[in-house]
């Protein structure tokens, strides 16, 4: 039997989620289900479905079976139904929470990216500075944990009011390519430069708090999750001087 970790980590994404909702089909109606109808209740052609379905056959997530249709007295032409392995079901935990984490993450960046054109406009970036802060530590996530801390970084940056030369270095770090060293200086040169100013030291309160807290979610970030962070900083950051 193939291992739980091996198992999903051969799927994709699409494979992943396809076969969820195969799943809760299943868990529906009590008996395996013909391509047609997996293909009506996803929005698929019949043909995705059907190629999707034998993908997942071939990675033991799907089984099929051949019956007559009832209608049909002698012999007819068999359909081909489709249900998912105990071993599918058994795995599908993880896959699920996989997928939760994600379309979290993802709704989580859409609500920032958006806070932030808010804020840029209002010239009022004190309130969504708190929110951050406050929100990070509830964070079911390291990346969104990340995320939330990172933001709130560089709006103290904003809240300062550096001139543009100041930033320049902070850029060139950001455009960089991805590593967790180079996200750690430029975290350090953000907040050195925002706690200069009285106000935005006394809005971030224990900085070291925080920073901690960043660094040790960070650590925890695969190279996926790294770089899924390192693309949001460079569209906050874009978000934020535009």
């Amino acid at each position: 039997m193939i291992g739980q970790a091996d198992s999903t980590a051969k799927l994709t994404f699409r494979q992943k989620a396809f076969l969820g909702k195969l799943i809760d089909l299943y868990g529906e109606i009590h008996e395996p289900v013909h391509y047609s109808t997996v293909a009506g209740k996803l929005g698929l052609s019949n043909s995705s479905a059907y190629d999707m379905l034998r993908v997942l056959e071939q990675k033991d997530m799907v089984g099929s079976q051949y019956t007559t249709p009832k209608e049909v007295a002698g012999p007819g032409r068999a359909n081909i139904l489709f249900f998912p392995t105990s071993h599918a079901i058994k795995v599908f935990t993880s896959v699920a929470k996989e997928i939760s984490d994600r379309e979290e993450w993802e709704n989580l960046k859409e609500g920032i990216l958006r806070k932030l054109k808010q804020v840029k406009d209002s010239h009022n970036t004190q309130e969504l500075l708190r929110e951050l802060l406050n929100g990070a530590p509830s964070a079911r996530t390291p990346l969104a944990q990340c995320t939330q801390l990172v933001t709130a970084f560089l709006l103290s940056l904003e809240e300062a009011k550096q001139k543009i030369a100041d930033k320049g270095s902070i850029s060139s770090i950001i455009r960089a390519p991805v590593s967790k060293l180079r996200m750690s200086m430029m975290t350090g040169l953000v907040l050195g430069l925002s706690l200069a100013d009285q106000k935005v030291n006394s809005l971030l309160g224990n900085c070291r708090k925080y920073t901690d807290k960043y660094e040790a979610s960070m650590q925890k970030l695969n190279r996926e999750a790294l770089v899924k962070l390192h693309r949001f900083i460079q569209e906050a950051w874009d978000a934020l001087e535009a």
